[in-house]
């Protein structure tokens, strides 16, 4: 499997696409925080006013809207195909899947280096853009991400929204004829959510979840754990059920 993921994280065609969804998100991360003209007040004691003032720059650590969505769903459905049914259409497959493994740990495999790459692609974007803008306070970035635990929440975050997508996307892989449809029918069902405003499944609920935890709850622990409580089935039952029945089918369906 080390190979597999190895081959697969040094594919020109996937690098391309990581380079793609790295240079957009990382573009739009940028344009929504130079655009953010919230202003906030806070009074009180000066151990009030620093943790109250983290607080509030870890709230506007890069999240999903509706810009940056379309560029993740998209990238995460461009790896997903590219490594799960362009090898089969183009017959590469025959020789990969004749390996002495089974077709599920190849699957497998292809789904964690699609979300090594979209993860990379996202959370360093995000991180450049947020650091470039608060960096004048370095103190209080420092204290946002660890004092006030918006670090663990953030790649927490960041995973299950990686998790979702490559597993929606591999599920739908496992289900198409080829590239092209496999690639429409993952962004189509990845984009739903957002067209029917639907506040129960990803990017909505785990965005919602992570808002609440972290302005809602005082301790890092508690938010951490408020956020899981908030998005545990929609951002890590569901995308492993769907990992899994991938899986399954990948045993069950020929490679061509």
């Amino acid at each position: 499997m080390r190979a597999q993921i190895k081959w697969e994280l040094e594919d020109p065609y996937n690098l391309i696409v990581f380079i793609f969804g790295f240079i957009m998100l990382g573009i739009t991360f940028f344009s929504g925080l130079t655009s953010n003209d919230t202003v906030f007040m806070i009074a009180g004691p000066d151990s009030v006013i620093v943790s109250e003032s983290a607080k509030n720059i870890g709230l506007t650590l890069p999240r999903l809207g509706v810009e940056e969505y379309t560029i993740f769903a998209l990238t995460g459905a461009l790896l997903v195909s590219l490594m799960l049914r362009y090898d089969r259409d183009t017959r590469v497959a025959k020789s990969v899947y004749s390996l002495p493994v089974r077709n599920h740990s190849v699957v497998l495999s292809k789904a964690l280096s699609a979300m090594v790459l979209l993860f990379l692609a996202s959370v360093l974007p995000a991180f450049l853009a947020f650091i470039y803008i608060h960096g004048d306070v370095p103190d209080l970035i420092g204290r946002a991400l660890f004092d006030e635990g918006f670090l663990a929440g953030y790649l927490l975050y960041w995973a299950m929204m990686v998790l979702y997508v490559v597993s929606l996307s591999a599920l739908v892989a496992m289900l198409s004829p080829n590239t092209f449809a496999s690639l429409l029918g993952s962004i189509t069902l990845l984009y739903v959510p957002l067209v029917l405003k639907l506040r129960s499944l990803p990017p909505a609920v785990i965005d919602d979840a992570f808002f609440k935890a972290y302005t809602t709850q005082f301790y890092p622990s508690d938010r951490i754990a408020a956020f899981l409580d908030g998005s545990f089935n929609v951002g890590l039952l569901l995308p492993v059920v769907m990992l899994g029945i991938a899986l399954i089918l990948s045993e069950w369906r020929d490679v061509s």
